[in-house]
């Protein structure tokens, strides 16, 4: 069985009823629920009060000496009388300061790329920005609207360039593109799967997605190339007239917002078709698992052969049914933009 620590003021805690990490490629901060037991217990044996807990203090979650998210402690709920303790603790990565914070409207440089601005806008957070992929060309100029979130304004930048933003386990914030990894233990029907629940969905998606923007002018970009700036994608597994209109909070161009309409058809249609499965443990043969990995496949019941797809979101989960993992799948395709689409299957259709 593994185990956790929660390092606050480089003190490892351990001693937990239920744990809960949720890992995703959709959301650019990882959050992590712990319940702890009557008595805190330490590294050395000893306890330490609940109370002694505080809301922003800075954490390290690790598991089994490995470290898992770094950031800080949001909640925490103390329930107790003269007998019993139960505290729950939660928090998030260092990058939810993105996600929940806005400020007045502010232009970003022209002619910098997606990195570039993330690392300006994450500089007074303190938060380290890194790229594990190519980010593409620079980006005309920008500028968030009031009052819109950091971490919205720069999710939607990533998407011209088909990005995604995540966290990783030192709390950084990093821009990526799937798949990071192959993985050499594969999910299997009747062997490690102990669970499988799938989710067949159209509601969510459109047969035209149509995304408008307006871009800044400068002297080499005005009149109705920067104010007209629209992209059109279609997904043709929807047979009707069904249209959507997607409008950019920030300043962008034609192309741009072709690329952002594709990247919308496909993650609608991959989020439409994930299938999450719950295997024993939190690791693979070569580690955690971790969102944004390939993963074989062999499922009879869903495929006609096997397949590899993409992990697109994993819970680490420990409660009185055990150590366990769930982990969401879906088709690559979904969430990288340079891979060719897979057609839609008879079995798709429940």
């Amino acid at each position: 069985m593994s185990e956790l620590a929660l390092i606050v003021d480089g003190t490892r805690h351990l001693g937990w009823k239920e744990i809960q990490i949720r890992r995703s490629l959709d959301e650019m901060a990882d959050s992590f629920e712990l319940v702890l037991s009557e008595k805190w217990a330490k590294s050395d044996g000893s306890t330490v009060a609940p109370r002694r807990l505080r809301t922003g203090s800075p954490v390290v979650v690790e598991i089994d000496g490995e470290p898992v998210i770094t950031g800080f402690i949001n909640d925490v709920l103390p329930s107790y009388d003269a007998k019993s303790h139960v505290l729950v603790v939660s928090g998030r990565s260092k990058t939810a300061d993105l996600v929940d914070s806005s400020s007045t409207a502010q232009p970003w440089e022209t002619g910098q790329t997606v990195l570039q601005v993330a690392q300006r806008v994450a500089k007074p957070f303190d938060i380290e920005v890194i790229a594990e992929v190519d980010v593409g060309a620079p980006l005309r100029a920008l500028e968030v609207e009031p009052g819109q979130t950091f971490g919205e304004a720069l999710g939607q930048i990533a998407s011209y360039r088909a990005l995604l933003l995540v966290a990783d386990e030192q709390g950084r914030l990093v821009l990526t593109r799937p798949p990071r990894a192959t993985l050499k233990t594969e999910l299997a029907l009747g062997e490690n799967i102990r669970v499988a629940r799938g989710r067949f969905s159209d509601r969510d998606r459109f047969g035209e997605v149509i995304v408008q923007g307006q871009g800044a002018t400068d002297d080499t970009w005005f009149g109705a190339q920067a104010s007209g700036a629209s992209g059109r994608a279609k997904d043709e597994g929807i047979k009707r007239y069904r249209p959507t209109l997607v409008l950019c909070d920030t300043s962008t161009d034609s192309a741009s917002c072709r690329q952002r309409a594709e990247w919308e058809v496909r993650r609608r249609w991959g989020q439409s078709r994930g299938i999450t499965y719950t295997v024993a443990g939190w690791r693979h043969q070569d580690g955690l698992w971790r969102p944004g990995d390939l993963v074989p496949i062999r499922d009879p019941w869903m495929f006609d052969e096997p397949v590899e797809w993409l992990i697109t979101e994993v819970q680490l989960l420990l409660d009185e049914r055990g150590e366990r993992a769930e982990i969401r799948v879906a088709p690559l395709s979904s969430y990288d933009i340079e891979a060719a689409p897979e057609p839609e299957r008879e079995s798709d259709v429940w």
